[in-house]
């Protein structure tokens, strides 16, 4: 390997084990036939339970298979797509070993100096552990409750055919002129016989598309159209009604006054069941999942009480998380409004923040998640896509803008299932590419 590679490898695992981005509950086996620590050679006669097998030790710690495979996993998935190379080889599995060697040697320095007794380690190891006792039991007791069985998703498939159709699409061309009257004499010229690319490459005066014969491309229903013929529902009306080759009348936009050809009509087919069988599946687990988290905080606060030791339910704050109703600053009360687990107290503290302090850096992220948190966790699209449409007209440089614009076209759709706001802005990103790459 290259010296520039090995020192890209060491920098991104360095910035990788820093983070504290240290479980996933994957696993990643070393593949056989690998190249093995020199530990794991010496003893072939270890347990196979990952969690037993030991691939070193660093003064009285060891590193496990299961240990690693856990780290390896949080690290490839943190990890830049175009790094990830550098790790998925033999070589660089064995360079990620010995950089959770080198932890561990910091590790037992740190408990030789006695870091291990301190109070702030002890609250952080217990916290660390509770959040990870929520995810598991979430993960593990809900979904896989909430999960449907095969015959539930065919069946919902096969109910609701027109939750998966295809959008239609056109493959068209088009001519913009500034006025009506000349808009008019080209029509009457293309009538004639005139053919359709040159009279574009001669007359049209939208520069992106008259060089190339005034091609549009290919044009999906309820996705944003070019600019030169977008924001016009009746023009898009007429445009996905023609036929294939029949010119349309004069077309008035706010751009000027269009012809088009439509070239290739596609129209709306069902999508494959194997292709939106997650999505389905997804959509089931999410509500169910909504609806027994609700069941089962209800019969947990009935089972284990609550008693406040202090003069009130605010706490003062000590460096910490200051509680919505004692935040001041923006910050806080996105701090606040992340960490609360109810969906509704979320919205109400996203609300107040952009109430309060509408020209903060925060408010258009706080606009938004009402907006997520109303499409993903309540399903309530009315409230989501007018939350959206606040991002959109009150703050226009927002680089959320165009991630709203893709919830209120794609939220309803089963199909376009999102977890995280990062997957909006991937797929907002995907979208509006040519082609969608």
């Amino acid at each position: 390997m290259k010296k520039e590679s090995v020192f890209k490898l060491k920098m991104a695992m360095i910035a990788l084990l820093a983070s504290g981005c240290l479980l996933s509950l994957s696993a990643l086996t070393l593949a056989a036939g690998e190249e093995q620590p020199e530990s794991e050679q010496s003893e072939n006669a270890q347990s196979l339970d990952p969690t037993e097998r030991v691939l070193a030790r660093v003064g009285d710690l060891e590193i496990t298979q299961f240990e690693f495979d856990l780290e390896y996993q949080a690290a490839m998935q943190r990890m830049r797509k175009e790094n990830r190379s550098l790790f998925a080889n033999p070589h660089g599995r064995r360079q990620f070993l010995e950089m959770l060697v080198d932890e561990k040697i910091w590790v037992n320095g740190a408990i030789e100096a006695g870091w291990d007794e301190d109070p702030e380690v002890k609250m952080l190891t217990k916290m660390y552990r509770d959040k990870a006792l929520v995810r598991m039991f979430y993960e593990k007791e809900m979904v896989d409750r909430a999960r449907p069985s095969e015959n539930e998703v065919r069946s919902f498939y096969d109910a609701n055919p027109n939750r998966f159709l295809t959008p239609p699409r056109v493959r068209a061309r088009h001519i913009l002129l500034a006025d009506s009257v000349e808009a008019e004499a080209v029509l009457f010229q293309l009538k004639a016989g005139v053919d359709f690319e040159d009279m574009a490459r001669q007359k049209s005066i939208d520069e992106a598309t008259a060089e190339k014969g005034g091609d549009l491309g290919l044009l999906i229903r309820g996705v944003a159209l070019p600019p030169a013929i977008g924001g016009s529902p009746a023009f898009e009306d007429s445009l996905f009604a023609q036929e294939p080759g029949v010119l349309s009348r004069v077309l008035k936009t706010g751009n000027g006054y269009h012809i088009v050809l439509v070239e290739e009509k596609i129209r709306s087919k069902q999508r494959p069941f194997e292709t939106v069988r997650q999505n389905i599946e997804d959509g089931f687990i999410k509500e169910r999942v909504t609806q027994l988290r609700q069941e089962l905080f209800g019969e947990f606060s009935d089972k284990y009480s609550v008693e406040y030791l202090i003069p009130d339910s605010s706490v003062a704050p000590q460096g910490g998380t200051v509680p919505p109703d004692v935040a001041s600053t923006p910050e806080e009360l996105f701090q606040a409004a992340m960490d609360s687990k109810d969906s509704h107290q979320r919205i109400a503290i996203y609300e107040e923040l952009v109430k309060k302090f509408p020209e903060s850096k925060y408010a258009s992220q706080a606009q938004f998640m009402v907006g997520f948190i109303y499409s993903e966790e309540l399903a309530d699209y009315e409230k989501a896509e007018a939350a959206f449409k606040t991002v959109i007209e009150k703050y226009p440089e927002s680089d959320l803008l165009d991630s709203a614009g893709w919830m209120i076209e794609n939220m309803r759709d089963e199909s376009q299932s999102v977890g995280t706001v990062e997957d909006v802005k991937r797929k907002a990103k995907e979208s509006s590419q040519p082609n969608g790459k």
